[in-house]
C-alpha cells in the first residue's frame, strides 16, 4: 500500500515548491524567456520540490529557504540542458541554452555566497559533474542491456547528480556534519526517481533501447530484480534520514516514492 505524507509535511513541501517555482519562473521571464519556456519551468514540479527534501538537514529556516531556492535554480538549469540535448520539447534552443547557463551561473553565485567556503562548492560541482557528464556520454553511446549496465549508467545521471545537490545542501546550509547522510539519502532517492522516470518514459516518450521498462518487457531484467533493487534503495535512504533527528520527516517521503514505483509503475511492465 502506497504511503501517505502527513498533512503538515505536505503543506510545508508545497509552500517550498511554490516559492521555488515563483523565483525560477520570475527569473526566466525577466531574462528573456518566452511564455512557453516560463510555463515549461513552472510545470517542473518534482525539480522544484526536491530541494525541500534535500534541505531537511538545514535547521535555520531563513537559510534553508535560501539554500532551497539556489538548489532549485541549478537543478532546473540542468533540466533545461537535458531538454536541449534531447531536443524533444519544441522550445527555442537558443532560449534553452542561454537560460540554462544564466540560471546555473546565478545559482552558483548564490551557493558560493551561502557556503562558509566557496571553494567547497566548486570542488563538489567539479568532481561530481565530471562523473555526470562522462556518464551521460557513455549512456548515449552504450545503451544498457541488463540491470548491472543500467545501474552503472543511472549511478551517474541519477545517483551522482542528486547526490551532488545533497552535499551542496548541507555545505550551503553550513551543516557540515550532515554532508554524508544528506548525500547518501540523495543518491538513493535519485536512483528511485530515475527508475520511475525510465518506467514512465517507456510510454510517455516511446523510449526503448536501454530503457528499464523495455529491458523488463523483453525479459532481459526480471521484475523481482528491480523490486529487490528498490528495496535496497529504500533501506539506504532510510538509514541516512534516520541518522539525525532533523531529517526524520523524510521517512514517509521515502515510502511514498518507493511504493509508488512498486505499486503503480512496475506492474505495467510485467512479462505475462
Amino acid at each position: 500500500m502506497t504511503a501517505v505524507l502527513p498533512e503538515a509535511y505536505t503543506t510545508s513541501m508545497l509552500v517550498t515548491e511554490a516559492a521555488n517555482r515563483d523565483h525560477v519562473t520570475d527569473f526566466v521571464a525577466r531574462n528573456g524567456g518566452s511564455p512557453e519556456l516560463v510555463a515549461h519551468t513552472a510545470a517542473l514540479r518534482l525539480y522544484l520540490r526536491v530541494p525541500h527534501f534535500l534541505t531537511e538537514w538545514v535547521t535555520e529556516p531563513k537559510r534553508r529557504t535560501a539554500v532551497a531556492r539556489a538548489l532549485a535554480m541549478d537543478i532546473v538549469a540542468m533540466k533545461l540542458l537535458d531538454d536541449l540535448m534531447d531536443d524533444d520539447t519544441g522550445l527555442n534552443r537558443v532560449e534553452l541554452a542561454c537560460l540554462c547557463l544564466h540560471l546555473h551561473l546565478t545559482a552558483l553565485h548564490e551557493m558560493c555566497a551561502l557556503a562558509a567556503d566557496a571553494r567547497t562548492v566548486t570542488d563538489v560541482l567539479e568532481h561530481d559533474f565530471t562523473a555526470v557528464c562522462t556518464g551521460q556520454i557513455r549512456t548515449k553511446s552504450h545503451r544498457a542491456e541488463n540491470l548491472d549496465e543500467w545501474c552503472a549508467n543511472a549511478s551517474t545521471y541519477g545517483a551522482t547528480f542528486l547526490g551532488c545537490y545533497g552535499s551542496l545542501s548541507a555545505i550551503c546550509g553550513r551543516e557540515e556534519r550532515s554532508v554524508d547522510p544528506a548525500r547518501r539519502f540523495a543518491e538513493a532517492f535519485g536512483t528511485i526517481i530515475t527508475i520511475a522516470d525510465d518506467l514512465t518514459d517507456y510510454d510517455r516518450n516511446g523510449e526503448r533501447e536501454g530503457n528499464l521498462g523495455h529491458l523488463m518487457r523483453t525479459g532481459a531484467v526480471p521484475a523481482r530484480d528491480v523490486e529487490a533493487l528498490l528495496e535496497r534503495l529504500r533501506a539506504q535512504a532510510l538509514d541516512a534520514v534516520r541518522e539525525q533527528p532533523a531529517s526524520s520527516g523524510l521517512v514517509p517521503v521515502v515510502g511514498l516514492y518507493t511504493d509508488d514505483v512498486l505499486d503503480r509503475l512496475l506492474p505495467r511492465h510485467l512479462v505475462h
